[in-house]
């Protein structure tokens, strides 16, 4: 990835996270709180490659992406603690929401996930710029 080019792919990933971000708000609006769990994740996952891609970095999987974060972004102290704790506890109520049988999202609980992903977004936004 060249210089231009990750700062392109950044500009995008971060136009896919605020894309995911007002799909979340729509479906919590609409009663469905799993699928905006759901699409919560991936306003942090979209942000998370956003960071990542405007270092140079392709991550490969989604374990992949919160390490990376963690260690590029979270230990230096660009990110907080607790927005890196966030990236992963997203992902696994996005696992949960999808594939879990007997996982329970509450309205509240959706909402609080969604403002949870707008921080995080928020977050990167400042960062790549």
């Amino acid at each position: 990835m060249t210089g231009p080019n990750r700062l392109q792919n950044a500009i995008a990933e971060l136009e896919r996270a605020r894309t995911c971000l007002a799909e979340a708000r729509t479906l919590e609006q609409a009663g469905f709180p799993y699928g905006a769990a759901s699409r919560a994740y991936y306003v942090v996952f979209h942000a998370s490659q956003a960071l990542l891609f405007s270092v140079g970095i392709e991550p490969r999987t989604h374990r992949g992406i919160i390490s990376l974060v963690g260690e590029h972004f979270v230990k230096p102290g660009a990110l907080t603690p607790e927005l890196g704790r966030l990236l992963s506890r997203l992902q696994r109520d996005r696992e949960d929401a999808d594939y879990v049988a007997g996982a329970v999202f509450t309205a509240t609980e959706a909402q609080e996930t969604i403002t949870g992903a707008a921080s995080f977004l928020a977050a990167t936004e400042q960062l790549v710029g």
